[in-house]
């Protein structure tokens, strides 16, 4: 068998072919007997799905805190964990605490600089198993045991003054003090003033390198000699409370609050429904999603790569193989035209073509999903355009 044997007159044709259908209906293949044809075609979408999930952003190297819009917003929360030497503390008085974080994300929506309050939780929880909407059923103390106000420049190391010491005294006692009258302590929460739309911000959690990790240093007397201690180990990640619930678009994804979306499409253009003899090769699938640059919304310090993974139920919308997956990648673009992301999504349609796995369509999320709070917003297939519809673009070869 020759491994290519094409005609400009073939050739021609394909290309022909595929500028007067956008849809899934495919291109002649060539007489020659025991040849392959390489075809071009594409595939449009049969529905989409965009939905909200849950997750536990304790693993991220990130907690946010702000507020984006009227009723959303992302409270970091905070558990040192002290060392042997806590009890230090017994029997001395503490002098002043501050609290130390580094920013490493920032998403403003109004000018800085931006304040936060550090207030006390008054509820368990822990960060393996916090999940991001549990928020509202943590209870918070309402009065403020200290504030960050700055410009929350990136990577910048801001403090706040812990003006009550008689929390951290609390605090401390439940560790070195085993009786049982002392009240559990159960960390902090950093969350944007009331009322305060200030954008969201991220901080470095205990998961990061210890010059960036938070940090709580207390300065205190004892026996009449002054001393100091720091504390950079613990327990933290955030949550999120929304008070209004978010109109969702056909086709969205978005980081922190947990919105995803599923696009599907038929392949059974692929299969070898008539001929038996047919063998079908693909060679290459590519989905491109039109953004709505109008409708999307995106800060300055993050990536913005979406995440397309194989989805594995029609009945879990979430439940998708996280080792199947491809990156979005974004095509140039002139200034005024449209922005295309495209990802090679091969091994996902393969799969489905081989009947390894059934379609059940192709998971979209953020890929910094627990870290940032942007929003991606594609156009469905319900726009009046078929250019910005998403599409699948295969590439495939048949004997």
């Amino acid at each position: 068998m020759k491994p290519y044997s094409f005609s400009l007159f073939f050739l021609l044709l394909i290309a022909s072919g595929c500028a007067e259908k956008p849809n899934s209906v495919g291109n002649d293949l060539p007489g020659k007997e025991g040849e392959f044809a390489i075809l071009y075609d594409t595939i449009v979408t049969t529905r989409v799905a965009t939905y909200r999930t849950s997750f536990s952003p304790g693993t991220g190297l990130s907690n946010l805190a702000g507020r984006i819009a009227p009723g959303e917003e992302a409270i970091t929360l905070l558990n040192f964990i002290p060392g042997g030497t806590i009890d230090s503390l017994d029997g001395a008085s503490i002098d002043t605490v501050e609290l130390f974080m580094t920013v490493n994300y920032r998403y403003f929506t109004v000018p800085p600089p931006v304040l936060f309050n550090i207030v006390e939780v008054k509820g368990s929880w822990k960060q393996s198993t916090f999940m991001i909407d549990a928020m509202p059923g943590l209870p918070l103390e309402n009065s403020v045991l200290g504030t960050f106000s700055d410009t929350m420049k990136f990577a910048s190391r801001i403090s706040a003054q812990i003006t009550d010491t008689a929390a951290i005294r609390r605090w401390a006692l439940s560790y070195y003090d085993t009786s049982s009258s002392i009240p559990d302590f159960y960390g902090f929460a950093v969350r944007a003033r009331t009322g305060d739309t200030t954008g969201m911000v991220g901080f470095s959690t205990f998961g990061n390198s210890t010059a960036y990790v938070p940090s709580l240093f207390i300065r205190y007397t004892k026996n009449g000699r002054r001393d100091s201690l720091t504390f950079i180990s613990g327990e933290d990640t955030y949550g999120i409370i929304s008070t209004v619930v978010p109109a969702l678009h056909q086709l969205t994804v978005r980081g922190a609050f947990g919105i995803r979306s599923k696009v599907y499409f038929n392949h059974r253009l692929l299969l070898d429904t008539v001929n038996t003899g047919t063998q079908t090769i693909l060679n290459k699938a590519v989905l491109e999603l039109t953004l709505d640059t109008l409708a999307s919304s995106f800060g300055g310090f993050s990536p913005d790569t979406i995440s397309a993974l194989l989805g594995i139920s029609d009945t879990d919308l979430d439940k998708s193989d996280s080792t199947v997956f491809a990156f979005g990648l974004k095509k140039n673009a002139a200034a005024g035209q449209l922005r295309v992301y495209a990802f090679d999504v091969t091994k996902i349609v393969d799969r489905w073509v081989q009947s390894t796995v059934p379609n059940n369509g192709i998971t979209l999320r953020w890929a910094a999903e627990f870290g940032t709070a942007e929003k991606a917003v594609f156009y469905s297939r319900t726009d009046s355009s078929i250019v910005k519809q998403p599409k699948l673009l295969v590439t495939y070869s048949k004997k």
